[in-house]
């Protein structure tokens, strides 16, 4: 996980980023350094099977998270756009309500395993999202506060078009 950074050129760099093959990586390199593994393959391959570590990284992503949404939109209503969607690139949006980081994260990426980058804005979340049928990371969704859901008008990505 990371947070954001500003670079000299004033380009923001990800507020969040999960990706469990970097997690690996740099619990392998500590593992190593520490004297927990005779290399760093072996290091690596303890830091794969570790299934508490990224249990306890994403409790902390999404504790992040939810601190940045209830600063952002306290009330929790959002609306998402997403571009590009999965392997047919679709484009489509969803109205929902989540006050913490897990709920709005299941509420907006697909269930499958995702990496991806949290982007902040002036009131504007940007995530790319990363899985086996976006594998380049075309996939964007654009999450803004909304004010409360009219169930008649409650959208998801399934239906996108």
């Amino acid at each position: 996980m990371t947070h954001q950074i500003q670079t000299e050129s004033n380009e923001s760099l990800p507020f969040l980023v999960w990706d469990t093959c970097d997690i690996a990586i740099q619990q392998a390199k500590f593992l190593f350094e520490i004297g927990e593994a005779d290399d760093e393959d072996d290091a690596f391959h303890i830091a794969c099977e570790d299934q508490d570590l990224l249990d306890f990284e994403w409790e902390s992503l999404t504790d992040c998270l939810t601190e940045t949404l209830q600063a952002i939109n306290p009330d929790g209503y959002w609306h998402a756009e997403v571009e590009k969607f999965g392997w047919r690139n679709l484009n489509g949006y969803k109205d929902f309500e989540a006050d913490d980081g897990k709920t709005f994260l299941a509420n907006i990426l697909p269930k499958t395993d995702c990496t991806f980058k949290v982007f902040l804005g002036q009131d504007i979340i940007r995530i790319q999202n990363f899985h086996h049928d976006s594998p380049t990371g075309n996939e964007w969704y654009t999450v803004r506060p909304a004010k409360a859901l009219d169930d008649e008008f409650e959208a998801d990505f399934d239906q996108v078009a």
